[in-house]
C-alpha cells in the first residue's frame, strides 16, 4: 500500500500487523506529520456493533491526556476502510529493547513506574487497557515510555464521580462480559484468563509480569501449552527475585510479589497504589546511592547481607530551655515536635517520632547510644533561650557514627521570625544529609499552617498538655487549643488538636460520650474543611467512624487517607491497626502496629497497646513477650504488667495473671487493671472479692463517668448473664468506643452463642 493516501494521509510502509489490525506509516498531509495509522480488519468492518464499541472505545482513549500514553488523533474511515490515526513513535517496544540489552533495576523501575502513571490515568478516565504487554510499551530514544494499543480497552464511565477516589470508584465498575478471554495469555491475570469479570486491577497484574520479566528475564509463569501456562498462573507461585536476581532489594520483592497477587483483594487495588510504592523505592535508592558518593565516612549505617542501605535517618531531640522561665519547657518541645513533623512529609528521609526521640529528654545520655537506640545515622539536637520576644535558637546535627558535627547554626531572632527559623533549619538538614526533594515536597515542607506567632505559641501549649496523656493535660488542651482558635479562626491544626483532646478525654472515659464527641466531631471536620490535606484531622476522623460511628467502610477511607498523607505517622498506623483488629483482620492490624513501632519504637504506649493486639488476635505468647519487652523499657510502666496480666486470664492462668495485675494497679494501672482483676477474681471463685471490685467501680460511676462496657465485663466474671448484657446494651447507648473489640475479648467468649450477643455484633456492623 506504500504510496496510496487513506482520507489526508499518504502511506510510506507498514511496520506493523496484529489481531486488531495492521499499521503503517504515514503521512498527514495536512499537517505534514508522520503519524501511526492502524487499518482495521474486514472482520470489524462487518459487525455493526462491535465496530461503533471500538470506536466508542477508541475515542474514549482518544481523550485521555497522558505523556505516556499514546495520542489518538483520529478515528474515522474513508471508502470503507476504518482507520485510527495516532502519533508515531520513533523507539523500540520494551520487547524489542530486553532483547538487546540487560535491564538492570534502576531502568525496571523507572519503565514500570511510567506504565504505572499512564495506567492510573486511563483507570481515573473509566479505561482499563487488558493487553499490558512488552510488546505495547514502547521506549523512545528521550527515556519516555508510550503505552500502546488500546485496542482491547473496556471503558465504562464512572457512576460515583463524588467519590474521595475516583480511581478506585471507577475500577469497581470496569468490566467486560463474563465468559470472553481477552488478551495476552503470558500476561493474563487469573480472572481475565478464566473469562470472569476484570477491572483495572488486571492490568496490574499484567504489568507485575512485566516487571518480573524485567528483573528476572523470564517469566513469572511458564508451559508448553497456554493451558498449562495458565494452570501454572493459578496454582503456582513465582521463583523469587532475589534467586535470580542477587541483591534484589526485599521492597522490590514486595511490591511485585502485591501485583502478582492471585486474589484481587491481595493486589493492589490502584494504579496509584502501586505507583507511590514504586516511586518511594526508587528514590530510596537514589538517596542510597547519594550518600554513598557524599558520606564514605559512614554517615549512612552500614547493613549485613544483600540488603542496600537505609534512607538516611534523623531523630530530632526535645531542644533544651536556657531560659530563666521554666514554663518555656513547651516551647522547647513544641519547636522540636514541628521539626519532626515537617521533616516526616519527605519521602527520602527516616524521622523517628515524637515519643521516642523524647524519651532521652533529661538523662543525657551519649549521642552514640541514641543513635543506636533509635536506629538512626543522625540526631538534631539545640537550645532555646527566650527573652520576652527576643529568641536564641542554637541547633546542631551530629553524625552518630562518629559524634562529630555535620552542621550547626545559631539564630538571634524575634519571636515573629520563629517560622522563618524552622525552614532554615528544616532546609539545612535536607540539604546535608542530600535529601532529594522534589517540588511539591518542597511546598510542603515550608507550608506554613498559620502566620500568627501569638496562635502558634498557644496551640504549642496545647500540644505539650495534651502530650502528657492525662485527664488533667486533656482539659488543659481543650483551653489552649479554644484561645489559639479564638485568635486564629482558621487555624486548623488548632482544631486538629482540640478534636484529638476531645477523643482521647471521651476514649479513655473522663467526658461522656454526649459531651465529649459532638465538639470532636465539630472540631475535626472544621480541620479538615479548612486543610484537607491535614493528615492527623483525617486519622481523627477515622477514629470516629471506627471507635464511634461504626461506620467501617467510612473509617479505613480515612485512615488510610491519613497514612497516605503523611506516610510517617504512628498513630495513623495504629488507629488503623485498632480498626482493622475490630473488623477480625489480625494479620494486617499486627504489622500496622509494626509499621508504627519502626517509626516510633519506644513509644511505651504503642509497645503496649501491640501486646493487648497479640491478645486479641489470640497469640497470647507473643503478647507476654511483648509485656516483658515493655516492662524491659521501663519497669516502672504500668502497661507491660497490665500485658501480662491480661495475655495469662486469657490463657486462664488466672492465679499468675493476679500477680501482675496487682502489680500493675499499685503502679498506677487504673480501670483496665482493676478490671481484669476482678474478672480473674471471678473465675478463681473469689466471689466476694470479685464483688467488691464491681461495687468499687459503682461506687466510682456515681461520682464520674465509667464507661458501662467496663461494667458489663465484671458482671461476666459473675456469670451474671442478664446484667451482661444490661450494660452491654448501655454501652450500645453510649456507643462505647472499647464495644468494637468485644468479639476479641476472652470476658465474652462464654456469650458468643446467646442471640443477644449476635444482634448486638450486627448492630455494630462486626462480623459475627
Amino acid at each position: 500500500m506504500a504510496s496510496q493516501s487513506i482520507s489526508h494521509y499518504r502511506i510510506i510502509r507498514k511496520i506493523g500487523a496484529g489481531g486488531m489490525g495492521e499499521i503503517y506509516l504515514a503521512e498527514d498531509t495536512h499537517l505534514g506529520r508522520k503519524v501511526a495509522l492502524k487499518l482495521l480488519p474486514a472482520e470489524f468492518t462487518k459487525d455493526e456493533s462491535r465496530l461503533h464499541r471500538f470506536e466508542q472505545e477508541a475515542r474514549a482513549a482518544s481523550a485521555l491526556n497522558h505523556p505516556g500514553i499514546l495520542t489518538v488523533f483520529e478515528v474515522g474511515h474513508s471508502h470503507n476502510i476504518h482507520f485510527i490515526a495516532t502519533e508515531y513513535i520513533d523507539g523500540k517496544t520494551l520487547r524489542q529493547y530486553g532483547a538487546e540489552t540487560t535491564i538492570d533495576l534502576n531502568t525496571a523501575l523507572d519503565i514500570s513506574i511510567q506504565v504505572a502513571s499512564a495506567l492510573s490515568a486511563a483507570h481515573q478516565a473509566g479505561i482499563a487497557h487488558r493487553d499490558i504487554k512488552p510488546e505495547n510499551i514502547m521506549l523512545r530514544d528521550d527515556g519516555y515510555v508510550k503505552v500502546l494499543d488500546f485496542g482491547l480497552a473496556k471503558l465504562n464511565e464512572p457512576k460515583n464521580r463524588a467519590s474521595s477516589d475516583p480511581e478506585a470508584a471507577t475500577l469497581a465498575k470496569l468490566n467486560t462480559e463474563p465468559g470472553t478471554v481477552m488478551g495476552t495469555v503470558t500476561y493474563m491475570s487469573p480472572e481475565q484468563a478464566r473469562g470472569l469479570i476484570v477491572d483495572g486491577r488486571s492490568d496490574i497484574f499484567s504489568l507485575g509480569v512485566v516487571l518480573y520479566e524485567m528483573l528476572a528475564r523470564k517469566t513469572p509463569f511458564s508451559g508448553e501449552t497456554p493451558m498449562d501456562l495458565i494452570v501454572s498462573m493459578m496454582t503456582k507461585e513465582p521463583a523469587p527475585l532475589a534467586e535470580l536476581s542477587p541483591g534484589m532489594p526485599v521492597e522490590m520483592e514486595r511490591i511485585v510479589l502485591k501485583s502478582l497477587a492471585k486474589e484481587l483483594d491481595a493486589r493492589y487495588q490502584t494504579a496509584r497504589e502501586l505507583l507511590a510504592d514504586l516511586k518511594r523505592l526508587k528514590q530510596r535508592l537514589e538517596v542510597q546511592a547519594e550518600i554513598e558518593r557524599s558520606f564514605p565516612s559512614g554517615i549512612a549505617a552500614q547493613t549485613t547481607g544483600d540488603s542496600p542501605r537505609p534512607l538516611p535517618s534523623i531523630a530530632v531531640l526535645p531542644f533544651t530551655n536556657m531560659s530563666a522561665d521554666a514554663e518555656n519547657e513547651y516551647f522547647c518541645e513544641g519547636l522540636a515536635e514541628e521539626l519532626i513533623n515537617a521533616l516526616a512529609k519527605l519521602d527520602g528521609l527516616r524521622v523517628v517520632a515524637r515519643t521516642s526521640a523524647f524519651s532521652f529528654k533529661g538523662k543525657d545520655a551519649d549521642i552514640r547510644t541514641i543513635g543506636s537506640k533509635l536506629n538512626v545515622t543522625a540526631v538534631l539536637e539545640g537550645s532555646v533561650r527566650k527573652a520576652g520576644d527576643r529568641l536564641r535558637i542554637t541547633a546542631q546535627l551530629i553524625n552518630v557514627g562518629d559524634g562529630y558535627h555535620i552542621w550547626s547554626e545559631r539564630y538571634d531572632r524575634q519571636m515573629k521570625d520563629i517560622f522563618d527559623i524552622q525552614d532554615e533549619i528544616s532546609l539545612a538538614i535536607t540539604d546535608v544529609l542530600k535529601v532529594k526533594l522534589l517540588d511539591a515536597e518542597t511546598v510542603s515542607l515550608l507550608r506554613r499552617r498559620t502566620d500568627n506567632a501569638e496562635a502558634y505559641q498557644i496551640y504549642l501549649l496545647g500540644r505539650y498538655h495534651l502530650n502528657k496523656h492525662t485527664e488533667e493535660g486533656g482539659r488543659k488542651a481543650v483551653e489552649y487549643f479554644e484561645q489559639a482558635i479564638a485568635i486564629e479562626p482558621g487555624y486548623a491544626l488548632a482544631y486538629s488538636g482540640l478534636g484529638d483532646a476531645y477523643r482521647r478525654l471521651w476514649f479513655f472515659g473522663f467526658l461522656p460520650p454526649d459531651e465529649a464527641v459532638p465538639r470532636w466531631r465539630a472540631a475535626t471536620e472544621t480541620a479538615i474543611k479548612l486543610d484537607p490535606g491535614l493528615a492527623a484531622a483525617h486519622v481523627s476522623m477515622g477514629s470516629m467512624k471506627s471507635l464511634h460511628d461504626w461506620d467501617w467502610q467510612a473509617a479505613e477511607e480515612e485512615l488510610k487517607l491519613g497514612i497516605e498523607l503523611n506516610p510517617q505517622s504512628p498513630l495513623a498506623y495504629e488507629t488503623y491497626g485498632y480498626a482493622l483488629i475490630s473488623t477480625r483482620r489480625p494479620d494486617a492490624a499486627i504489622e500496622a502496629f509494626q509499621r508504627a513501632l519502626e517509626i516510633d519504637p519506644l513509644s511505651l504506649p504503642l509497645n503496649m497497646n501491640l501486646g493487648f493486639i497479640f491478645s486479641y488476635a489470640n497469640r497470647y505468647d507473643l503478647a507476654i513477650e511483648q509485656g516483658r519487652r515493655v516492662i524491659d523499657l521501663e519497669p516502672q510502666f504500668h502497661g507491660g504488667y497490665t500485658v501480662i496480666g491480661y495475655a495469662l486470664s486469657g490463657k486462664e492462668m488466672y492465679e499468675e495473671a493476679q500477680e501482675y495485675l496487682k502489680r500493675s494497679i499499685a503502679l498506677g494501672g487504673g480501670a483496665m487493671a482493676l478490671n481484669v482483676l476482678t474478672f480473674t477474681n471471678g473465675r478463681l471463685g473469689k466471689l466476694a472479692d470479685a464483688e467488691a471490685g464491681l461495687a468499687k467501680l459503682l461506687e466510682i460511676k456515681k461520682q464520674r463517668y465509667i464507661p458501662a462496657y467496663y461494667i458489663a465485663a465484671l458482671y461476666s466474671a459473675l456469670d451474671d448473664t442478664d446484667k451482661v448484657f444490661e450494660w452491654l446494651e448501655k454501652a450500645y447507648e453510649e456507643r462505647n468506643g472499647f464495644l468494637t473489640f468485644i468479639d476479641c475479648e476472652h470476658a465474652f467468649e462464654r456469650f458468643h452463642s446467646d442471640p443477644r450477643y449476635k444482634d448486638l455484633l450486627q448492630r455494630i456492623g462486626l462480623p459475627g
